[in-house]
């Protein structure tokens, strides 16, 4: 019998063709997963940003200009996305922020992309799930104290759709991932003290050295952790009035200097010892809203001319405006600083002369729970004319003294009222012990007055006038903080040769560390002494401010909050804040879902 062979080379080639196949279909499948999982990583560092910018951003400006931040965020840095719809925000966001309603901005497309935006983020899971965990197959994380209150928290999710590369052929045709970030705002009390600020919005010059006048930022010692921490000069003027002259800081004359010192930094500048710690010059922060373009120091940031000194360091990008509040939150508390509060004597207080944009910067205070309103407080308690209350006596009338005393004047145990235009201490020492005083007229300083409030609650009110120190005078206010009313004006002259001047802040009660709160739109004059004792926060927000030669003392531990500030004749402002000076930009968002 013949015996009959089949071939099986065309069932190879079918097992082959299956295998490839699937092959190709795993290794399709393998490629598209990947890029799914690519986009989700890529997707969680955009929600990362974006709710991080975003919480800062209620902060600063409010609702709807969080959500309109946090789309724009998600819309830079998505590498396929050229711009996103932020229209809707105006609809869903706006007005105070409750903790118990969560408000949710509808999806908005924006090519393969859906984007949802939700502030506040409620512990409550059956109105939003965002405070579940973001890792797949995670059961939900448990509430914690550390997670904060839902006004401090915003979240943003994103889905991403991606069409299969290969795997179409199998019945896939698309993936879609959804990813979100829960950023919560952080306000922390261990953040350096800035040395000075300059709160002006739009000026040139709102900086000005020249004449050879300097500004230096000194380093801050952290004794917590037994090191030094950089100076900080911030500006918060954008340049937008500069014309082409002069930028936001501008140097100009022969030795002209403003400078920022740190910790060594390894700059080639010179180095010296700073409260027993090496520090080196330029090391420290000056930082300003408008770039330098080009070059380290150009228009509109900082201008150099008639043998100027470069700013040292080079000034850096700010971000966004500073602004005033940190003051206002420590020293005055208030829920609304767009109108002054009910009883407030408006004659006194010069937020009514502010601009609309100036006090939306004040926002609303957070600790209305903890703090007082302490200024407001002082201002009601003074009002605006006549003896705050029976303990107070007239310095005319009431104890029988003229207002060009002869000789030596000393008053114990009694709050006054100066009610002379002017006091004028020509000869001889005046001196006021454990008393509160309230002057309503000039107050002259040809020699000695000496001031000591009382120790439980020490301040100093100017409701008006000038006080003017002549250059061989001598002002002491010791432990005391100072208001000046709107209407006031500081004119302290200064010489080598005897002229005086100390200033210290209380150093405990409502008023710590507060030297100096003027709402006072006059120009502020201060000049060198022969010798000089600032201790505090000088607070003068709407002030012009000018600091001149006149002593050997350059040595200020203070911290300086003006309008603008004018350095020039020889003086040198060198600014060291002390303990208890209000810090640096003390928030920040941490990623917390």
């Amino acid at each position: 019998m013949k015996e009959q062979f089949r071939s099986d080379r065309g069932a190879s080639t079918f097992m082959l063709a299956i295998s490839l196949f699937l092959l190709i279909g795993a290794s399709a499948i393998a490629v598209d997963i990947g890029a799914i999982w690519l986009d989700r990583s890529t997707d969680q560092k955009v929600t990362d940003a974006a709710a991080a910018a975003g919480i800062m951003e209620a902060f600063q400006t409010g609702s709807q200009a969080a959500c309109e931040t946090a789309l724009t965020y998600v819309a830079v840095n998505t590498p396929d996305l050229d711009s996103i719809d932020t229209s809707g925000c105006a609809g869903t966001f706006g007005g105070v922020c409750d903790d118990l309603t969560p408000r949710e901005l509808p999806p908005v497309s924006a090519g393969r992309y859906e984007i949802t935006v939700v502030y506040p983020v409620v512990d409550d899971v059956n109105q939003t799930d965002l405070m579940t965990s973001r890792i797949i197959s995670r059961t939900p994380q448990a509430l914690v104290e550390d997670d904060g209150d839902p006004c401090e928290r915003l979240g943003v999710k994103m889905t991403s759709t991606r069409d299969s590369l290969f795997a179409s052929v199998l019945g896939f045709g698309s993936g879609t991932t959804t990813v979100h970030t829960v950023a919560m705002r952080i306000v922390g009390d261990d953040r350096p003290p800035l040395n000075l600020i300059v709160l002006d919005r739009t000026r040139c010059n709102a900086i000005s050295v020249n004449g050879g006048g300097q500004i230096v930022a000194t380093p801050v010692v952290d004794d917590d952790n037994g090191r030094l921490v950089p100076g900080l000069i911030i500006v918060d003027s954008d340049g937008s009035d500069c014309g082409g002259s002069a930028g936001v800081i501008n140097v100009s004359g022969n030795g002209s200097t403003i400078q920022a010192d740190g910790p060594p930094c390894g700059n080639g500048q010179p180095t010296y010892t700073f409260e027993g710690y090496p520090a080196q010059e330029g090391c420290g922060r000056i930082q300003v809203i408008p770039p330098n373009n080009p070059g380290p120091c150009s228009i509109p940031a900082c201008s150099v001319s008639g043998g100027g000194n470069m700013p040292n360091p080079a000034p850096t990008p700010l971000g966004s405006p500073y602004t005033r509040a940190p003051a206002d939150h420590k020293y005055n508390c208030y829920a609304d600083y767009t109108s002054p509060p009910a009883g407030t004597p408006g004659t006194l207080w010069a937020a009514d002369a502010l601009t609309t944009a100036i006090k939306q910067d004040i926002k609303p205070c957070e600790d209305t729970a903890e703090r007082d309103p302490y200024i407001y407080d002082l201002i009601e308690f003074v009002g605006p004319t006549g003896k705050p209350d029976s303990t107070f006596e007239y310095w005319n009338a009431d104890l029988g003294h003229d207002c060009n005393p002869a000789g030596d004047i000393t008053i114990n145990n009694t709050n006054v009222v100066v009610d002379c235009s002017p006091l004028q201490i020509t000869s001889g020492a005046v001196t006021i012990n454990n008393g509160n005083v309230v002057f309503d007229g000039n107050v002259r300083a040809n020699d000695r007055l000496t001031i000591n409030p009382p120790a439980d609650d020490p301040w100093i009110f100017f409701r008006g006038g000038r006080l003017l120190k002549a250059g061989t005078g001598t002002v002491e206010f010791n432990n005391a903080m100072v208001y000046m009313a709107k209407g006031s004006e500081l004119g302290l002259s200064g010489s080598s040769s005897g002229g005086s001047l100390t200033w210290t802040a209380p150093t405990s009660g409502r008023f710590e560390n507060l030297a100096l709160w003027s709402d006072s739109t006059k120009t502020q004059s201060w000049s060198g002494q022969a010798a000089l004792d600032l201790k505090g926060v000088f607070f003068m927000p709407r002030a012009p401010v000018t600091y001149s030669g006149g002593g050997v003392q350059d040595q200020t531990s203070a911290q300086w909050l003006a309008w603008t500030l004018d350095v020039g004749g020889g003086g040198v402002l060198k600014i060291s804040p002390a303990d208890g000076a209000l810090p640096a930009l003390s928030d920040r968002a941490e990623l917390i879902r």
